[in-house]
């Protein structure tokens, strides 16, 4: 049975690198969301009654709210507090998230009031866990309209250049079907996508200079991003909310056995395609007289009955395999099936650069057992076309052409490979066969 093995580190892994030297490398932030900066904090906010219980207060978390509103003279300053507070609530109120954003720029970024995600960055940054230049924050956030109101907010807070824990860039993204509403789902489906998201922001990036801050969102979010910081080793910080500490989760001396998904690369990369369901007739055929190889397999799998037929796909664990695979084996194709058919290119009715046609019917004659058909795509941003090219994008495989005139044009090619890994294998025979 394939279990969690000792990982004894080597040259360059982050597992053998000081707490502070992983630190100070990094330069862009990911970030969970959660609701916390609406529910209760601005829901509930009565600036009258927020002061009075500051002013009065002995002990516990709003004895902090004091010292930090003291501390910054807005305690002493009651009339200036209170128009903040008051426009805040305003603004809260009629959803002008933007104005909102101005006034939180106005209060310390320790106070509560501010939510989870400001506290924790502001305690990342104080506790030195992020360099004083800050190049990115990313912000995960629920498939919620809530979701994406708080990233709203956030990103105007972040880029005000009056922001006291200001990123040079900060974008949020919704994490596809994130919400409670339908339990199963959320389960078997939504939260692998946020384990895809951080895997497609780790390859981009590299984990020497990326950080997860897993403060915000659902618990589950929580503890998928330190599963998923394990077994990449990439630094993962969380704040719990009753005290004034982040703490960066230690990098344990255990790996994943990771050669449960080289030794079945095909099943893993096909199970790792978006929504992707296999039958478990179907998985059992391809793990034929292996016992102990399904015994390791099917407890990374959630399974879904349709139609009375028992269906399997990468369990939020699963998907931390595949991305942790991914990320140590950027270089790892899978020579696809051929093509069954052929059915020729085929063109939009539009205005083409020089040569285009001529070029897709070249990739198309070059290629007869890997390519079924080429056809043309709509113009959308063609001024970025600076060189013909192969690429892979949502999916699919695109090819670009630019005419000596720097016309460019872009078409999809359509094979028989069913996953990222048979794609990248095509792209690159593509860039070789055409350079």
């Amino acid at each position: 049975m394939h279990v969690l093995s000792i990982s004894n580190g080597r040259p360059g892994n982050s597992s053998t690198r000081s707490k502070k030297s992983i630190i100070m490398k990094i330069t862009t932030l990911i970030c969970t969301v959660g609701t916390s900066l609406f529910y209760p904090n601005l829901r509930d906010i009565d600036p009258f009654k927020y002061y009075e219980k500051v002013c009065n207060v002995q002990n516990g978390n709003w004895q902090d709210d004091k010292k930090t509103l003291s501390d910054c003279g807005l305690l002493q300053d009651r009339k200036k507090l209170g128009s903040i507070l008051e426009s805040t609530k305003k603004f809260y109120e009629s959803k002008n998230w933007v104005q909102l954003a101005k006034q939180l720029v106005l209060l310390p970024p320790d106070l509560r009031l501010c939510g989870a995600e400001i506290n924790s960055i502001e305690a990342m940054i104080r506790k030195k866990f992020l360099r004083d230049e800050r190049n990115r924050l990313i912000l995960l956030v629920s498939d919620t309209d809530d979701g994406n109101a708080t990233g709203s907010i956030l990103k105007a807070y972040f880029e005000d250049s009056r922001c006291p824990i200001q990123f040079k860039n900060c974008e949020y993204r919704a994490v596809a079907g994130l919400q409670d509403k339908k339990p199963l789902a959320f389960r078997t489906e939504w939260l692998t996508n946020l384990v895809r998201m951080l895997g497609e922001e780790l390859r981009k990036w590299g984990n020497n200079f990326l950080g997860i801050n897993a403060t915000g969102g659902y618990k589950a979010q929580i503890a998928l991003a330190v599963a998923f910081g394990q077994a990449t080793h990439c630094p993962v910080f969380y704040k719990h909310e009753r005290f004034d500490q982040i703490i960066q989760f230690p990098q344990v001396p255990f790996t994943i056995d990771l050669s449960l998904v080289r030794d079945n690369l095909k099943l893993w990369a096909d199970l790792a395609e978006p929504s992707s369901m296999l039958e478990k007739d179907e998985i059992d055929a391809r793990l034929t007289g292996n016992d102990e190889l399904k015994e390791a397999i099917y407890p990374l799998l959630d399974d879904v009955e349709i139609n009375g037929k028992i269906y399997f796909g990468l369990s939020a664990l699963g998907m931390v395999y595949w991305e942790a695979f991914s990320i140590n084996n950027p270089d790892v194709t899978i020579k696809p099936a051929n093509a069954e058919v052929r059915r020729g290119c085929h063109f939009r009715d539009d205005n083409y650069p020089i040569g285009f046609k001529e070029y897709v019917e070249k990739v198309y004659d070059t290629f007869p057992s890997l390519i079924s058909e080429c056809h043309s795509l709509p113009y959308s941003k063609n001024k970025s076309i600076t060189r013909n090219r192969f690429y892979l994008k949502g999916g699919k495989i695109i090819g670009e052409y630019i005419d000596k005139d720097a016309f460019g044009g872009r078409f999809e090619i359509m094979t028989a490979a069913t996953n990222e890994l048979e794609r990248k294998w095509i792209c690159k025979e593509l860039t070789r066969g055409m350079a």
